[in-house]
């Protein structure tokens, strides 16, 4: 039987992006609310301390996998794929 992981769950676009181009997995979107997507995560120990120095502006990420990120979200967003 495998262990259920933690999840975490975000409706920010660009929180998503970011743990998207950090190397978090996607789980899944919640498309119930169709102004609202929730964007679910799989989470670790790390998540809040990354998101804090995102959020602090002390992070950094490369571009191209920024740019890629958005890309697949918007794609995953507007289609049903996952």
């Amino acid at each position: 039987m495998e262990k259920i992981k933690e999840k975490f769950i975000t409706s920010d676009f660009y929180t998503a992006v970011f743990l998207m181009a950090s190397g978090y997995k996607l789980f899944g979107i919640n498309k119930t609310e169709p102004r609202r997507y929730r964007f679910i995560f799989e989470d670790d120990k790390n998540r809040a301390k990354l998101l804090e120095d995102f959020f602090n502006n002390k992070t950094k990420v490369e571009a191209r996998k920024f740019i890629g990120a958005i890309k697949e979200l918007k794609s995953l967003m507007y289609n049903d794929a996952i």
